[in-house]
């Protein structure tokens, strides 16, 4: 069950990546309603996993080790492809952030819209002035 699950994290996780890179604002949008509906709780946890991910692209960016090929190492060697290290750092901070302030009730859709943009701008390498 646990297996699935993060399986269809990351099925969600590239369809939101893919609209953000491409900047494609409907498939944004879509995504995004459908995030705003499965509740705080797992979107916690989506965020927690992608956070996860983007440490195992770091881990296989600065070590010599070849991981083991599974699903999740194909997509952290990927996110390698697309984002440089500093560029993991930063969504790292953003992605925390955002847990943060669903922890705090923050609307969703304004959270992850907002979310979108900042990650379109991190991977896309255009200046960024990130607000603490």
């Amino acid at each position: 069950m646990l297996q699935h699950s993060e399986d269809d994290w990351q099925a969600m996780l590239r369809e939101w990546l893919n609209a953000v890179v491409k900047f494609n604002p409907q498939a944004q949008v879509k995504w995004i309603d459908e995030t705003a509906k499965i509740g705080r709780e797992k979107q916690k946890q989506f965020l927690q996993y992608f956070t996860h991910l983007l440490e195992l692209a770091v881990r296989i960016s600065t070590t010599n080790e070849q991981p083991q090929a599974n699903p999740e190492t194909d997509f952290a060697i990927r996110l390698n492809k697309i984002t440089q290290l500093h560029q993991q750092e930063a969504i790292i901070n953003e992605l925390n952030k955002a847990s943060y302030y669903i922890e705090r009730n923050a609307n969703a859709k304004m959270l992850f819209h907002a979310l979108s943009i900042k990650l379109y701008h991190i991977i896309s390498n255009n200046s960024l002035i990130l607000v603490n």
